[in-house]
């Protein structure tokens, strides 16, 4: 039976995890399909290129020519991943949000279709590339100048798309409120970040398998070979790998992004208890004022 989870309410940290892991397993087929339909072929297409850059950068470092790695072919295809990379990102970015957004306003969320997910993918892709770029240019500089407040910006900086996407506010509002709610809540986030990561990362490994299975094979055929060019189903093989594990460790990223939507629901709901106000407005008492369960850092 379909058990609609609370999103706006304060939680420990280990709910936070057990709340995103129970949130991908109840609704891991909508999300599944926004996320392949939409943010996929990008995705793909940064894994292709990708396997071309490392085909290249595998073949040339084999060569006689030490600078061959640098050549202007193996950066054009890394430039052309990069680019999708980005937009596969933002994709998923907005994807998740704007689903956890139709969640939290639904009767019956099992009925966010992908029709409405890809509205919202529409409405926002422009803007949050923007925001994207803004976002990497001001780490950029601080990390230059400053490491330290360059980490700390980044793990800030982590709410501005669920703030701008759910309450719809502008890029400078939305930046001064990601300061207002992690005040004091700076290393739950990052220990939350990380945590999620290190999952993400583990659970990918099964990804690099296949990429690594060919790019042996490709090295052990270019020492025994000397010059000559790997067979075409060697090529192809690394390519389709990367292809497969860009696919795969950009989709098990989502589990990121999701933690950081809870924490988000959880600051705002510590900071300004909108989920109890609006049970209040609902039912005009709350029936239970919700636990505002301490973190240990």
């Amino acid at each position: 039976m379909f058990r609609k989870i609370e999103l706006r309410r304060t939680r420990d940290f280990s709910a936070k995890i057990n709340a995103t892991f129970e949130f991908v397993k109840q609704n891991l087929t909508p999300l599944a399909k926004g996320l392949i339909f939409i943010g996929g072929p990008f995705l793909l297409l940064q894994g292709l290129f990708a396997g071309l850059y490392q085909k290249q950068i595998l073949s040339a470092g084999l060569s006689a020519d030490p600078f061959a790695i640098f050549s202007k072919e193996a950066f054009s295809w890394l430039g052309v991943s990069m680019i999708f990379s980005i937009f596969g990102y933002m994709c998923l970015l907005i994807v998740i949000t704007e689903f956890m957004r139709l969640y939290e306003l639904r009767e019956d969320p099992e009925k966010i279709d992908l029709p409405e997910i890809w509205e919202g993918v529409k409405k926002n892709i422009l803007q949050m590339i923007g925001v994207g770029i803004l976002v990497a240019i001001i780490l950029t500089i601080a990390t230059v100048f400053f490491l330290i407040p360059g980490v700390y910006l980044s793990i800030v900086l982590s709410l501005i798309v669920p703030i701008m996407i759910i309450e719809g506010k502008s890029f400078g509002d939305a930046f001064s409120r990601c300061f207002t709610l992690i005040s004091d809540k700076w290393w739950s986030t990052f220990g939350l970040i990380v945590v999620t990561s290190i999952i993400a990362s583990v659970m990918a490994l099964v990804f690099t398998i296949p990429q690594y299975i060919f790019t042996f094979i490709i090295g052990a055929h270019k020492v025994s070979g000397g010059n000559a060019e790997p067979a075409l189903w060697e090529q192809a093989g690394l390519i389709i790998s990367s292809m497969l594990y860009t696919f795969g460790a950009s989709l098990l990223s989502s589990i990121v992004v999701i933690a950081v939507i809870f924490q988000y629901y959880n600051l705002v709901e510590r900071k300004e208890s909108k989920g109890l106000l609006s049970k209040v407005d609902s039912f005009g008492q709350a029936d239970e004022p919700p636990v505002a369960h301490d973190e240990t850092y």
